[in-house]
């Protein structure tokens, strides 16, 4: 009797499913070996491949990371395992940053707290195209023949530190020095954490936190940056105590944001906040890139300014592609995610903040 196997189906950033129905360990390690697999079939005669795997906050995020890296270490790929739960753009930067193949990410990003999920994230930290995701999809129903490689290693590493480090590089500390803000980051149960107090820590900037506790119910809500979700932090917002309020999503890839008394600043006035930022106060050059979904707000400032804009279908995955292939500022999809010259090609909300 022949196996039948699951049609797994990675969307416009990964694979997700309910934990216990379709997002079972067993599934999980099918995936992962699909991914060794792909991987595998690459490998030069003599040479290695080296993969990062990480995870983000929610149930049995960390004990699906390591079912995956031992299927990745048995299938002769070694494996740098993150020793804490990191966001998404902490394992990209690991990727790129370490030289390494490729990563594994295990999120479900904005879902409800039932659901996990996997991320692939390509040589240069940006999201797999669906060149990547389609043939570990076929994988998954038709397994390549298995070879006897020498069992791969796994090492375990503090993904953050080099991650820390490059964005209190990136920023522009001279100026943030000088000035004394008062800011709320609400991580929203996620693995953003208090990663923005390490970035700023040294400058006269007040961190205080919202929901940066791990509660992988997420209180039975979405950890998404939207209005509806943010009833808490507009509530903190209308005290007067705070400048500004940085919202990171469930893996700390997307932002919203707050000003004064609770007023929302939606992703595509950030968005153009920051092209204005980067061009006029930080003196950089290159591209834009949005959505198709996005607001023509984008338009009208790239035109205000003589810069060239790109339009992707959805998915941040296209906007990676570009990051890479092109000469890109900024690139920035309808839901918060946006992406940076110099950096990696993957959204970054912490970055974006």
């Amino acid at each position: 009797m022949c196996e039948v196997r699951p049609s797994i189906k990675f969307g416009t950033d990964g694979w997700r499913g309910v934990i216990s129905d379709d997002f079972t360990f067993e599934n999980v390690r099918l995936v992962a070996q699909a991914i060794a697999d792909y991987y595998n079939a690459s490998r030069t005669p003599g040479a290695g491949i080296k993969l990062a795997v990480g995870f983000d906050t929610r149930f049995l995020s960390d004990q699906y990371a390591q079912a995956v890296s031992g299927v990745l270490a048995k299938n002769g790929i070694d494996v740098l395992l993150s020793d804490r739960c990191v966001p998404t753009p902490t394992l990209s930067y690991c990727v790129k940053n370490r030289g390494l193949d490729a990563g594994v990410m295990i999120t479900a990003s904005h879902n409800p707290g039932s659901y996990n999920g996997i991320k692939i994230k390509t040589a240069a930290g940006g999201a797999a195209g669906v060149e990547i995701t389609r043939e570990v999809e076929k994988l998954v129903v038709d397994p390549a023949p298995q070879k006897n490689y020498p069992a791969g290693r796994i090492a375990e590493a503090d993904m953050t530190l080099e991650y820390v480090d490059f964005l209190r590089r990136y920023i522009d500390f001279k100026k943030l020095r000088g000035f004394k803000f008062n800011v709320l980051v609400d991580a929203m149960h996620g693995s953003g954490d208090s990663f923005l107090g390490q970035v700023l820590a040294g400058t006269k900037v007040n961190v205080e936190f919202l929901r940066a506790d791990i509660n992988p119910s997420f209180e039975g809500g979405r950890p998404e940056p939207v209005l509806e979700n943010l009833k808490p932090t507009a509530a903190k917002m209308r005290t007067g105590r705070f400048d500004l309020a940085i919202v990171l999503d469930g893996d700390a890839d997307r932002i919203a944001a707050f000003a004064g008394k609770a007023e929302f600043i939606n992703p595509q006035k950030i968005l153009g906040l920051l092209i204005l930022h980067l061009i006029q106060d930080r003196g950089m050059s290159g591209g834009v890139v949005k959505t198709l979904v996005c607001s023509n707000l984008i338009d009208n400032i790239c035109h205000a300014m003589k810069l060239k804009l790109y339009e992707t279908p959805v998915g941040f995955k296209y906007i990676s592609e570009l990051l890479v292939s092109q000469d890109i500022l900024v690139g920035g999809e309808e839901a918060g995610g946006m992406g940076f010259k110099n950096y990696i090609p993957e959204r970054d909300g912490s970055l974006a903040g």
